[in-house]
């Protein structure tokens, strides 16, 4: 196949603007940038810990739900060809999800426990771990408790300021929740 002289020298413009922009930002920029976005994964990750957690739990379960996906529009993509799987694969995919998301709760499980003795986390659990229950209208929802909240809860507790405020329990979880990204994500969380 034959490439216009025009294609390639869009090319090769599109390439070196990249590299232009990627060179005008600052590898301290790009650093922090990693940084803010292992704080964010952590973050998301703690607040569907328990979903997770509850989703390996039963792996038969985990795995039946392959039975389930009798849909004609699961397809797999290849380089060249696309086709429907077959029930091997379908399993074989299945197992590896399993295994992938069982090990994402070990790893939790462990970066927990390396922060369970420190001052404050009582406020990831209450941040993260649980949900307040709400009945509205006959139904029953679970939320978030905001800061003011745990702010309330833990006031005079368990070694806490009787004036324990918003701002030191922000301040709280943000350490512990950066704590935690250099547990799950290595250096790319530094």
């Amino acid at each position: 196949m034959a490439v216009s002289k025009e294609i390639k020298e869009a090319i090769i413009t599109t390439i070196d603007e990249v590299f232009r922009k990627m060179n005008s930002i600052s590898w301290l920029e790009r650093q922090k940038a990693m940084k803010d976005e292992t704080f964010k994964n952590t973050e998301k990750i703690l607040y569907c810990f328990n979903i997770l957690k509850e989703h390996v739990a039963d792996e038969a379960a985990y795995l039946g739900m392959i039975n389930k996906r009798k849909s004609g529009s699961v397809v797999r993509y290849s380089k060249n060809k696309v086709e429907k799987p077959d029930e091997d694969q379908l399993l074989e995919d299945r197992i590896a999800s399993y295994q992938r998301s069982k090990n994402d709760v070990e790893r939790i499980e462990k970066a927990l426990k390396k922060i369970k003795d420190r001052k404050g986390y009582e406020v990831i659990q209450m941040r993260y771990l649980q949900r307040k229950k709400i009945t509205e209208n006959g139904k029953e929802t679970e939320e978030v408790y905001t800061y003011e909240e745990i702010a309330d809860a833990l006031s005079g507790q368990q070694g806490y300021n009787d004036n324990l405020n918003e701002k030191t329990v922000r301040n709280y979880k943000n350490t512990l929740v950066r704590d935690m990204a250099i547990f799950l994500f290595g250096s790319d969380a530094v």
